[in-house]
């Protein structure tokens, strides 16, 4: 008997709308890594991306200078990384695009965006084994609202933003003999203004290598979060906990997998 596993799920955060993330602004030289890889092979094969990044405006010692966080000063740390690999002899067709802006970013656009599609069919029990992660947390002292963002009317909502230190991370594995799977995996926390919010994003599908051919072996997903927000007085007194949100989720599947999909999302700004 042919067993199959069918898992939908969509999964989406957010902050509110006045507390919340005002991002980084970047440093004035920016940079961009681009890389692009194929492999339509029968043998064995690997691949690994790691992509840490830390960024501050912190206007006394930059990054060496933290900690203390000052007031009007913030730090955003993002980490990417993709673990690829199999074990024996299989067929094996990867393709993987990765883009890394350091400029700042509008909606739509991505500081890190990564894209990998895998079809794998192991040969006398070979498989193939994936890992996806992707992170980001900042941490801001307080900071005036008419300074951050492009609406005139922003400060009416808020004087300023408020002390917070909020992160997130989502990712995915497999574990399969046989596998058709695609992953997009992007983030975004340097921006022009305060009036962009700060989002992840992590999506995994699963499906048939062809029609009544499932993949077969595991699959799973996850998002952690954990907000931290404050609340008060007016911008600059000392600032108190308010907030606290942690959250959790992981889903897996194993066996005959005709559909495995999770979709994951962080958004988290003044403006969403």
């Amino acid at each position: 008997m042919k067993k199959i596993t069918i898992l939908f799920l969509f999964m989406i955060v957010i902050t509110g709308t006045a507390l919340a993330d005002r991002g980084v602004d970047p440093v004035p030289e920016t940079q961009g890594i681009v890389t692009s890889s194929s492999i339509d092979a029968v043998g064995n094969f690997a691949s690994a991306t790691e992509i840490q990044w830390r960024i501050t405006d912190n206007p006394v010692g930059g990054l060496a200078g933290i900690p203390p966080l000052r007031q009007q000063t913030g730090i955003y740390e993002s980490i990417y990384t993709e673990d690829t690999q199999s074990s024996g002899t299989g067929l094996v067709f990867y393709d993987k695009e990765l883009d890394v802006e350091t400029s700042g970013q509008i909606s739509g656009q991505w500081n890190i965006e990564a894209t990998k599609q895998i079809a794998f069919v192991g040969v006398d029990g070979a498989a193939i084994v994936s890992s996806d992660t992707i992170f980001v947390d900042g941490a801001m002292g307080p900071w005036l609202t008419n300074q951050s963002v492009i609406c005139p009317f922003a400060s009416d909502v808020s004087e300023s933003f408020p002390t917070y230190c909020n992160r997130a991370e989502a990712g995915s594995t497999i574990d399969m003999t046989v596998a058709n799977v695609r992953t997009t995996t992007t983030d975004r926390f340097l921006r022009p203004s305060a009036d962009t919010p700060v989002e992840l994003n992590h999506d995994i599908r699963v499906t048939e290598l062809i029609a009544d051919v499932p993949s077969q072996g595991m699959a799973s997903a996850y998002l952690d979060v954990l907000i931290q927000e404050a609340k008060g007085g007016p911008w600059p007194s000392l600032p108190f906990l308010g907030e606290r949100i942690e959250f959790s989720e992981e889903s897996t599947a194993d066996g005959a997998i005709t559909l495995f999909e999770k979709l994951i999302h962080y958004g988290s700004g003044f403006v969403r």
